[in-house]
């Protein structure tokens, strides 16, 4: 039995939920965790216990579930892609006489992009209008 196909017949039919194998229970009790721990987090935690039989987790959360009436919608949550950032990167020449002015290495120089991304773009954006200026 499929993942989704469990969850339905756990959420709608209990008498059928019973005659489900006691092996195909605990094949899903991770992915069924998962789910419950979105509405019931500290009862999952709980029940959350390394070498702990699956099944007569999965009848407890039946038990649960048999308080709907159907699958409720947060079983079917979404996730958020991550925003795509955009690396800004700094045009190589001038970070090369950056570094030289400032006597860093490359690792400092980086490190310095990482934990002040805004302060570098300005001192080098800065730096780049000045060396266009003379060019």
């Amino acid at each position: 039995m499929e993942l989704f196909d469990f969850i339905k017949v756990m959420f709608t039919d209990g008498n059928k939920f019973q005659k489900i194998k006691n092996s195909d229970k605990a094949r899903h009790f991770f992915m069924v965790q998962r789910f419950m721990s979105i509405q019931y987090p500290t009862t999952a935690q709980q029940l959350n216990r390394v070498g702990m039989n699956g099944w007569p987790i999965m009848d407890l959360w039946q038990m649960v579930a048999s308080r709907f009436k159907r699958v409720p919608g947060w079983i079917y949550t979404k996730t958020k892609k991550a925003p795509s950032e955009k690396i800004w990167k700094p045009n190589p020449e001038v970070s090369k006489l950056w570094m030289e002015r400032n006597n860093l290495s490359d690792k400092d120089f980086r490190d310095c992009l990482r934990f002040y991304p805004e302060e570098m773009k300005k001192t080098l954006s800065s730096l780049e209008k000045q060396i266009k200026m003379y060019e």
